[in-house]
């Protein structure tokens, strides 16, 4: 590790033992404009800067658990203009990253006037002129079920939940932060794409076991 103007940075070397990528991968990576800007010393040594390894280690989560490929990867960090100053705001992207899927994108005129409506007056989608696939299948899935009466109480039980659950993921996120001085990028997704839902589904499929 160089300390330079008060800034961590990493040769290749170092982020090949700390990421367990091979140095191919990660120039293949930079190379594909998924990584920040080296820097470049007097002895023509190219140094990363440290969020680089938060990066590799997004890259990788992404690929390995998402089955995420390197274009597409590419293709949200471009969606996004991803922020590789800033690691709060990476990993904030790389929620939206992980929620929303950027494709087979749908213009809002083409879709239900009235079901885009009911479902951004219940906070199920925000309003905008384009909405991609993860969002399309939610609103398909709130248009079939619109006919039923409980369907706005659920929706509206799923968000008053799920903010609070965003409040106590942030209180645990400061609290880690607070103790190891660094916020595993990790952690925050296996919660999102793990954790949640299998608790979620779990106690769904209680519930309906007690009807057999």
């Amino acid at each position: 590790m160089k300390i330079i103007e008060d800034k961590k940075y990493y040769k290749m070397s170092e982020l090949v033992e700390l990421t367990g990528l091979s140095n191919h991968t990660i120039s293949f990576y930079f190379k594909k404009g998924l990584l920040p800007d080296t820097l470049s010393t007097s002895k023509n040594m190219k140094y990363y800067p440290e969020i680089t390894i938060t990066v590799l280690n997004l890259i990788k989560y992404f690929k390995d658990n998402l089955n995420f490929s390197i274009d597409y990867i590419k293709e949200l960090f471009d969606y996004y203009n991803i922020n590789f100053d800033e690691r709060s705001e990476l990993i904030l992207q790389s929620i939206q990253m992980l929620s929303s899927e950027i494709k087979n994108p749908v213009s809002k005129k083409d879709l239900d006037e009235q079901t885009l409506k009911e479902a951004i007056d219940l906070e199920l989608v925000e309003s905008k002129d384009i909405y991609f696939k993860t969002e399309v299948g939610v609103l398909k899935t709130f248009e079939q079920l619109r006919k039923y009466e409980i369907t706005s109480q659920l929706i509206s039980e799923y968000i008053k939940t799920s903010k609070s659950l965003a409040k106590l993921e942030r209180e645990l996120s400061s609290k880690v932060l607070e103790k190891t001085g660094v916020l595993p990028e990790i952690l925050v997704l296996d919660i999102l794409n793990s954790l949640k839902p299998y608790i979620f589904n779990k106690s769904t499929i209680q519930e309906f076991k007690k009807e057999v």
